[in-house]
């Protein structure tokens, strides 16, 4: 092998993508013990609002128990491990569906059936397990770690850009979802994510009539990546747009299956990847604008992106997860410039590596 095979970055193998295995240790080793987003300030607005979800096969309920405080709680019961909520809505108690078991918005036990006439039973002793939840400029995390460190801790950078290039995003309103079923490896979708090497082949609209490609760099950070370009002007722009203030593309994504991004034109989405199987990952892009009053540049946009860059992306993963299969495939080197230009995969090695820390050497 010469000097400069040497000094190539290999690519993880075939094995972390394909094994069932490793998938089933990711769910302790990487989604319990890291920070998962859960949904937009705006879906708690008010007291008693509530919204569960999945973290790490664990189901989860966040609820608000006034202005300015959100918990987040295991969905079972300490009783007899019913579940106690489903989906969305506003409760100012919480009743198991079971023995009727009814808590607060703080998780607090304040009546059980027959409780007084149970030797030795305080209801003082019995409360909701919590877990973990942090509000980040808007949008709401969830940890299962108890000793994790905190968001705004781990992810400084990414905190003050969002308030920088985002000043109104905890005001602003839900408008759309696009969603997809990929039929990959939570980790190739991640992956793709990350690097441009493919964009000009494979997004012909977005590399020519959206972003400007000379000027997209990724820069990586401990545990997060920020994506910056420039964007397509005149008549060169596949669609137009009001706020010339905002004429970038900005993204930051945040370790493991998290990123929040500003299209051209000043317009938002939040991007989560959930991994379902070791094949199977359900990805979901939240659009948040000023008005949900759509302007028709807006509604343009949101169309465009679905019908492009996000379904092209799915076919050609799909594709990877297949390739991932064969015994024929090992390896192979991450392509990686000094200039870490456009080109660069350099922000997938991160990730790759971050993923090696946290799964440990037993499972490379």
């Amino acid at each position: 092998m010469s000097k400069q095979q040497a000094a190539l970055i290999q690519a993880l193998g075939a094995h972390a993508y394909v094994d069932p295995e490793i998938f089933k240790a990711e769910q302790n080793l990487v989604f319990a013990s890291t920070w998962q987003y859960a949904c937009h300030v705006e879906k708690l607005a008010s007291p008693g609002d509530y919204l569960v979800c999945e973290i790490a096969t664990e189901s989860i309920i966040l609820i608000r128990e006034n202005d300015t405080t959100i918990n987040a709680f295991y969905n079972v019961c300490p009783h007899r491990a019913s579940r106690l909520l489903e989906a969305e809505g506003c409760k100012k108690r919480i009743a198991c569906p079971y023995h009727a078991w009814t808590f607060n918005t703080r998780g607090e036990l304040i009546s059980a059936p027959n409780a007084q006439n149970v030797a030795g039973f305080e209801i003082s002793n019995y409360r909701l397990k919590a877990c973990r939840v942090e509000t980040l400029h808007g949008l709401v995390f969830v940890n299962l770690d108890d000793d994790a460190e905190l968001l705004k801790q781990l992810a400084p950078e990414m905190l003050s850009d969002l308030e920088a290039f985002a000043p109104h995003l905890p005001e602003l309103t839900f408008v759309h979802r696009t969603e997809a079923l990929l039929e990959c490896n939570w980790k190739v979708a991640i992956e793709n994510y990350a690097e441009c090497y493919h964009c000009e082949l494979i997004h012909k609209e977005l590399t020519g009539g959206v972003l400007d490609m000379d000027s997209y760099r990724i820069q990586n950070f401990a545990q997060s990546q920020k994506h910056l370009s420039g964007s397509q002007s005149g008549e060169k722009r596949v669609y137009a747009f009001e706020d010339t203030s905002a004429t970038d593309f900005v993204a930051w994504w945040l370790w493991p299956n998290f990123s929040f991004q500003s299209y051209p034109g000043g317009r938002m989405h939040c991007w989560n990847w959930t991994p379902l199987a070791v094949d199977r990952t359900h990805l979901t892009v939240d659009w948040y604008f000023p008005s949900p009053e759509l302007a028709d540049w807006e509604r343009e946009l949101i169309r465009h992106h679905a019908a492009t860059t996000f379904r092209e992306d799915s076919s050609v993963m799909a594709l990877v997860q297949q390739g991932l299969s064969s015994r024929a495939y090992e390896s192979g080197p991450l392509m990686i410039d000094a200039e870490k230009s456009q080109y660069s995969e350099h922000a997938v090695a991160a990730i790759q590596q971050l993923w090696r820390d946290a799964m440990g050497a037993d499972n490379e």
